[in-house]
């Protein structure tokens, strides 16, 4: 679920910086440029991680408006992203259902989307209620459960792709869209995670009481901490 990315580039230290530790400087340049923030086809940087190495400064000089003599270093340090891996499990909270399928929030990421095609079938919208519900028939008495994946219920979910849209610029209300509930869509977002929730011990957390046991007994498999990535140029 998390990795670490390796980053080159250009950081620029001003004048009134000079006196100071500029490795502590350089580092509080890095985490405002970055964290917080989603690297292209690398992911969602989570907070810096070290450094790797230092290249000699150049200064340029400065015109007074535009530039002020910065003395731009050359850095190759290390970010801690959250990129999940495909098929990788994950648990996040239902934040609203729609006709399309399920939105799902991680707290710290918002952009994960359950496309109604990879619920568990049989599945049918309860427009009434605006949530999907799993039509469970069980095997020995042949009823059929019907199984709501309710709002700010605990979702446990497989990871079916992650992808990073290129911005195609401005758009209108600011290049938010709306569902047809009249909330903002992630249609603008620079990253995107695809789920599912088709597989015996996926869907609500509260559907599955022996697996939160097994959870607290196991340690959690499918997630390379701090695996590291290809480097990145900026």
């Amino acid at each position: 679920m998390f990795t670490v990315a390796v980053i080159d580039d250009d950081i620029p230290v001003a004048p009134h910086d000079f006196r100071e530790d500029y490795r502590a400087q350089i580092k509080l340049l890095i985490q405002r440029k970055y964290v917080d923030r989603v690297i292209p086809n690398v992911g969602l940087c989570i907070e810096f991680y070290d450094f790797v190495d230092f290249k000699d400064a150049i200064i340029y000089p400065g015109d007074g408006k535009f530039s002020c003599g910065e003395a731009y270093y050359r850095v190759e340090f290390r970010l801690i992203v959250f990129r999940p891996v495909v098929d990788e499990w994950l648990v996040g909270s239902i934040t609203g259902s729609t006709e399309r399928g399920i939105t799902v929030s991680l707290g710290f990421f918002q952009d994960v989307e359950i496309p109604s095609s990879n619920l568990r079938t049989p599945y049918s919208f309860d427009p009434v209620q605006g949530m999907w519900v799993w039509q469970y028939c069980n095997p020995d008495t042949k009823e059929t459960v019907n199984f709501f994946y309710e709002k700010d219920e605990l979702l446990r979910f497989r990871i079916i792709s992650v992808s990073f849209p290129e911005s195609k610029g401005p758009e209108p209300d600011g290049g938010k869209a709306k569902d047809g509930a009249g909330k903002e869509s992630a249609k603008g977002s620079p990253m995107k995670i695809l789920g599912a929730v088709d597989l015996d011990g996926l869907g609500c957390v509260s559907w599955w009481p022996d697996s939160m046991e097994d959870d607290e007994e196991q340690e959690p498999a499918r997630s390379p901490m701090l695996a590291p990535i290809q480097d990145v140029a900026m």
